[in-house]
């Protein structure tokens, strides 16, 4: 919604499906301007959260960024 006009990156994981890797965009006049940017900005980001639920076999990004301790070092194998 900040971007137009926008790019988005999927891929296709086995068990989780279609989803959103990265993306990228110019901002909107009016996010920029309001900061008293005037110019055009772009703005672009790789979805490294969704890699490391890939890796570590997390099949809700909520668990990713849990509070609990010992969830995390299982994750890690510790």
């Amino acid at each position: 919604p900040f971007t137009e006009p926008s790019i988005e990156i999927h891929i296709k994981h086995p068990v989780l499906g279609w989803f959103e890797m990265g993306g990228s965009g110019i901002f909107r006049p009016e996010v920029t301007k309001s900061l008293g940017i005037d110019e055009p900005v772009l703005a672009w980001g790789l979805g490294i959260d969704r890699m490391a639920m890939m890796h570590l076999g997390i099949n809700d990004i909520r668990d990713l960024f849990s509070p609990n301790i010992d969830s995390v070092r299982t994750r890690r194998g510790n």
